[in-house]
């Protein structure tokens, strides 16, 4: 009984099919259209940078709609941590998902966009690899804290980069290799808005052109990083807003804490009315 379901086994694993021309025709013409349906079912990606955006100083509590959206709509991590809270290791990991002990980017200076990145690590980010499956890939806003613009990095399809570190006016973009000024004019110029107009014109237009193709884009905002720029009609939003005070305020030192903490002193009165 056994060797003769062994037997029919071998026997239907070894039958050969024979199609006709247009039989074949049929095949390829299914199999095409199977492809094209597997693409169209891949997810569009959409990941949304903020920066320096400490859930312990409580921004997110006047940001409701946002809430309402990223929260309600999707999944809310409540124990999460990034490897480095620091700007250009923090930035580095996300692209390669390596430590920083395994790209090598440990400040906002040492190794952030250079020679060595752009060679050993830059070609080996999310985005190269999803362009190579067929995704159309863009990228709108701040990179790395040194990008210097003279390069689109690899695995880019559009790509809106702004040059060094955070600006909201008066800075200059890479747009798809052409260097792109800008003023202080806020209808034309201001970073926040820019960005995210750009983004979603580019998502329209690919789907219009590219009906099939899945879209990955990395909007990446500079906000709410200083010099905290906020746009005009939203500048007098909250006059009653107060300094926010945690347990951990103005405490130093630390000497178990990241290596920025272990060597800065205690604010002064004049630093205290600044960042308050």
């Amino acid at each position: 009984m056994s060797h003769s379901r062994l037997v029919l086994g071998m026997m239907v694993l070894g039958v050969t099919v024979c199609l006709s021309p247009g039989q074949a025709l049929l095949s390829q013409r299914l199999k095409g259209r199977f492809q094209r349906d597997r693409k169209n079912i891949r997810p569009n990606i959409i990941l949304i940078y903020t920066d320096d955006q400490d859930v312990e100083l409580g921004s997110l509590e006047a940001m409701n709609k946002t809430r309402r959206i990223m929260e309600q709509g999707g999944a809310h991590f409540t124990n999460a941590f990034v490897t480095t809270p620091m700007c250009c290791p923090s930035r580095s990991s996300m692209l390669t998902g390596k430590y920083v002990h395994n790209h090598n980017t440990y400040t906002n200076n040492e190794n952030c966009s250079s020679t060595s990145w752009q060679v050993t690590h830059e070609q080996r980010t999310f985005a190269v690899h999803l362009n190579s499956t067929g995704y159309r890939t863009a990228f709108f806003g701040k990179y790395l804290n040194e990008y210097n613009g003279s390069y689109i990095p690899p695995g880019w399809r559009e790509w809106v980069g702004l040059i060094k570190n955070s600006r909201f006016y008066n800075y200059t973009l890479n747009r798809n290799g052409v260097k792109e000024k800008h003023g202080f004019e806020y209808s034309k110029d201001y970073l926040t808005d820019l960005i995210t107009n750009d983004s979603i014109n580019y998502f329209k237009l690919s789907k219009k052109v590219y009906p099939h193709r899945p879209v990955m884009m990395l909007i990446s905002h500079a906000a709410p990083h200083g010099p905290e720029d906020s746009a005009p009609q939203f500048s007098k939003l909250f006059p009653n807003a107060s300094q926010h005070i945690t347990p951990s305020y103005n405490y130093a030192p630390n000497p178990d804490k990241h290596w920025i903490m272990r060597y800065t002193g205690p604010m002064k009165p004049i630093h205290m009315e600044f960042t308050n």
